[in-house]
């Protein structure tokens, strides 16, 4: 499950020439979306839309229940379901409900927010019928006893501790109290530990009596099947449960502000310090929250944005700045936020900066260039969350509730082309005034000794102990029968899915580039990405192929950084280089009409880049900030010390990006020098994916890739990487770090991609570590609760590949978790899993590749897979071919061949006072030292 934070950008902001309209719709008078929406007589609302581009559909449950509805104190029971709702009833195990989605090969998974609560599935057609049957069942029969409450809730303060480990990990939630006195936006939907600790079971199950109605939910179905049958279908599953009454919702309305406060928050690990200022605003139903969602793009989103322009390009005073306009069901917030550098910060400039940029909003209308670049911007951002059927289920579902009117999810593009100038000025008049300001700032402060707030001293506000009273409670509503027709095992079809192999096709050009079209005209939407098979394992300096791929944006022969990201955001194009590990690319994407110039733009920074020193100068400043940030991550030092102890000299053992001590090495003639190496033609692939056609696109790639060298490829065969080192015995490497959780990793040499065996070990992956099912999850979390998340298996790079384990539990349990592992692990090799465990996996691997492949660019991601690690075009159907075949003697036959329990790499990050000695009992350990 995934439980729905704020959105990053607000975490953030928390922490702190005429262009032309590039959106047009073949048919104004067609509505987006084609839905039709019915009523049962209990109160359930039912809303279907058919897509028969894939035979697959969406199946989502929205409950009108957030952590709003919450007592203040028992904050995080709505959180609480989203993990309980999967834990069962009488006739569906307490792990079954993922089982059976996943063996059919679909997907599931739920989040909370604020006002709500979801539930999501996406499956093939032919298994509708089954979700629904889930669905009903949970609703009605769900079981909630004390075991399965404190196993859960076990889990759920793994969650909230991953979150407090992680730099600005309580930002937030000192942050909203401060916004909201009164209203319950003032908690975070993870709630309160002691409250949990504190709860009855018999309080849940009042709870979950309370708000899991047909009256207080909706049934979205999206996909390929028809109206009538998918309506016909939600009478027969939810029409026989009963009525309840309607839920109340909250009715306290916070106040305006009329003083400015200013807030400074005290955080334990802040790499880097943050300002921000922060209004309240208007509930997302509002009128005026398109308006403040343009006026929020055209401040801070985006290169060519008023805040980055001032801020970060001109006086680079930040890193990083941030726009966002976060409207909920109740009320919203409007914030603008910048991140500084880790020394030598300048706040209060920033802060005043700030306040005048918005003074300036509110005092001047903004230039009908800037918002027809913010409305483009949002117009295709509609366009891409259409791309898919669970996207569209989940955009019905915000219009349901968060909205409060479905209607309008066929107004949106009418709204956002309506918004003036005059508008924006209004509501930045309206909203963004002196009194309503608060201003926000979080100093840096690197985590030394952390102080959890799951000690009994932090939690003097609630009660520590568990409360194990009430333990036998009656199983589902108590009030309700099923009836005689339903059946007492879930209905999965005989039917399964077989996946079709892929359309596209390829051509070579003069100059050796290899084009590739995958075209589905379903959205005027195109992709293209231009593949390099040299990344960073092939640089001399760590970080310049990175930084290399970065540059191209920053300025070529023709355009300036700033021109660039004018023109690039005026269209809503994007464009933008990256450099991993094993390869280089440069992507784009842009609605159908501005495909000409989006290709235009990609061929002059591919082809004429000018690495401008000032430029880099910048960049080299923004990727030293985050890299401060991400080496305060307990996640980042695992896997950084994992991969130096593992892998040796090869450069497997660096990050990408470099280490701070790395890039503060890099000079513009590093990246410049790379780049002038490496990026040839004839290694490079280029791939076009959506509304496209082949001539059109063999035509594009003709006219602005034309012969511009006559460089030779590299051959890749003659550069030799560096042995990785041979491990003897199993050792624990241990990372003194403070913090309330352990970080654990485990693992030694895997298989290449383009070992025979590697197709088995999909299987062997999804019974041992990657399926909720699966044995580690089921262990680690389901049973023991001693994490949020696990998961395990064979992972292949492109020269070298890797069996790993990887969790995080809290420092009292690192060794239980660890041995938990270590055991699952003898385990693999020992017991061999039963023919239904790889019927199930064989079905999930092969069912799962009609969602995988629901889109042109899930397609060309596939194939730059299969290209990039030099695989036969037809490797897919190779492997989903010997996974059918697959028996449980090939899955052993492989573990015995490739798995070591006695000669494992294990990296532990945590306390070393605390967990050494247990840690002992287990493998010798060795200090390493934190850089």
């Amino acid at each position: 499950m995934i439980s729905k934070k704020i959105s990053h950008a607000v975490v953030f902001v928390m922490v702190l020439a005429g262009a032309v309209n590039v959106f047009g719709q073949s048919d104004p008078n067609k509505p987006l979306f084609d839905y039709k929406q019915m009523e049962l007589e209990n109160g359930l609302k039912v809303v279907t839309l058919e897509d028969f581009s894939t035979p697959i559909v969406a199946v989502q449950v929205w409950y009108h229940v957030g952590s709003k509805n919450e007592d203040p104190n028992r904050t995080g029971f709505a959180h609480m379901f989203e993990h309980m709702m999967f834990k069962g009833t009488d006739l569906v195990g307490e792990s079954e409900h993922f089982d059976l989605i996943r063996q059919v090969g679909g997907s599931a998974n739920g989040y909370t927010s604020f006002d709500r609560t979801v539930y999501l599935e996406t499956v093939p057609a032919s298994q509708i019928e089954m979700a629904l049957w889930l669905e009903a069942e949970r609703m009605t029969f769900l079981k909630i006893d004390r075991e399965r409450f404190n196993t859960e809730r076990s889990v759920v303060e793994e969650e909230r501790r991953m979150r407090l480990n992680e730099p600005y990990g309580t930002v937030v939630e000192k942050l909203l109290p401060e916004i909201f006195k009164e209203h319950p936006y003032r908690w975070e939907p993870i709630g309160q530990i002691p409250h949990l600790r504190a709860a009855k079971v018999s309080e849940l199950r009042d709870f979950w009596k309370r708000y899991y109605v047909p009256s207080n939910a909706s049934l979205v179905i999206v996909g390929a099947v028809k109206h009538e049958d998918a309506q016909a279908l939600a009478k027969k599953y939810f029409g026989w449960i009963p009525k309840y009454p309607v839920p109340g919702q909250v009715t306290v309305r916070e106040g305006a502000r009329v003083t400015p406060a200013m807030f400074a928050i005290k955080e334990e690990n802040a790499p880097a310090p943050m300002v921000g200022v922060v209004f309240k605003t208007a509930p997302v139903s509002s009128a005026d929250d398109v308006t403040l969602t343009v006026l929020a793009r055209i401040m801070g989103q985006g290169a060519s944005s008023r805040l980055y322009r001032e801020l970060v390009a001109q006086k680079q005073l930040a890193v990083s700045v941030v726009a966002e306009a976060y409207s909920l069901e109740q009320d919203g917030i409007f914030g603008v936020g910048a991140v500084m550098k880790p020394f030598g910060a300048e706040p209060n400039q920033v802060m005043a900066i700030l306040n005048g940029q918005v003074e300036r909003v509110r005092s001047e209308p903004v230039s009908e260039k800037e918002l027809t670049k913010a409305k483009n911007q949002m117009l295709k951002g509609i366009v891409t969350d259409t791309l898919t059927v669970e996207s569209k289920a989940t955009m019905i579902g915000k219009y349901i509730y968060d909205y409060g009117d479905l209607s309008r999810v066929n107004k949106q593009i009418a709204e956002i082309k309506a918004v003036t100038a005059e508008d924006v000025l209004k509501v930045a008049q309206k909203y963004l005034g002196q009194g309503g300001r608060m201003e926000v700032t979080v100093g840096r402060n690197l985590m030394g000794s952390a102080k959890s707030l799951l000690t009994p001293k932090a939690d003097a506000d609630g009660v520590v102990a568990v409360d194990n009273t009430d333990v036998n409670v009656p199983a589902g509503r108590g009030d309700v029968e099923r009836p005689k027709w339903w059946p007492v095992k879930a209905p999965v079809s005989s039917v399964l899915p077989v996946p079709e192999t892929p359309k596209y096709s390829e051509k070579k050009l003069d100059n050796g580039l290899r084009v590739i079209v995958v075209p589905n005209k379903e959205v005027p939407f195109v992709s293209v990405m231009l593949g390099n098979t040299f990344g960073a394992w092939s640089e001399s300096k760590a970080g310049s192929a990175s930084m290399a791929m970065k540059m191209l944006t920053r300025g070529t022969k023709t355009h300036s950084e700033e021109q660039l990201a004018d023109e690039l955001e005026t269209y809503a194009i994007s464009l933008g280089g990256s450099g991993g590990m094993d390869g280089a690319s440069v992507s784009a994407n842009c609605v159908t009409d501005q495909l000409d110039r989006m290709m235009k733009l990609m061929a002059e920074v591919v082809i004429e880049p000018n690495f401008p020193q000032g430029e880099f100068d910048k960049l080299k400043q923004q990727v030293l900030t985050g890299l401060t940030i991400r080496s305060a991550e307990p996640e980042y030092i695992a896997q950084k010390n994992w991969q130096k102890i593992f892998y040796g000299e090869h450069p497997y053992s660096r990050n990408e990006t470099g280490e701070v001590e790395d890039v503060n090495r890099l000079r513009v003639q590093d990246a410049e020098l790379w780049y002038g190496v490496n990026a040839r033609l004839p290694n490079m692939t280029l791939i076009f994916a959506g509304d496209i056609s082949e001539e059109q696109a063999y035509k594009l790639a003709q006219k602005y890739f034309k012969p511009v060298t006559t460089r030779t490829p590299i051959e890749i065969e003659r550069l030799a990487l560096p042995k990785i080192p041979d491990v003897n015995s199993t050792k624990i490497y241990l990372v003194d770090n403070p913090g309330v959780q352990s970080r654990i990793i485990v693992g030694q040499k895997g298989i290449l991609r383009t070992d025979p065996r590697y197709y088995t070990t999909r299987v062997i992956n999804d019974y041992f570590g990657l399926g909720f099912t699966s044995r580690l999850n089921e262990s680690v979390r389901v049973k023991k609760g001693l994490t949020y998340g696990i998961y395990g298996g064979y992972f292949g790079k492109r020269f070298a590949g890797e069996f790993d384990v990887i969790t995080f539990t809290q420092t009292s349990a690192t060794a239980k978790t660890l041995e938990a592992i270590m055991e699952e692990i003898q385990r693999l090799k020992q017991l061999p899993p039963e023919e239904n465990d790889v019927a199930k996996s064989r079905s999930y691997i092969v069912g799962s590749f009609l969602e995988r492949r629901e889109t042109p660019q899930q397609i060309a991601d596939d194939l730059w897979t299969i290209i990039s690690n030099g695989l036969p075009m037809d490797y897919f159907e190779r492997m989903l071919d010997s996974v059918r075949k697959t028996v449980p003697a090939d899955c052993m036959r492989v573990v015995n061949e490739t798995v070591d329990p006695n000669k494992m790499v294990i990296v532990v990050v945590g306390k070393a006072g605390e967990i050494k000695k247990e840690l002992l009992k287990i493998a010798p350990v060795v200090d390493v030292n934190l850089n």
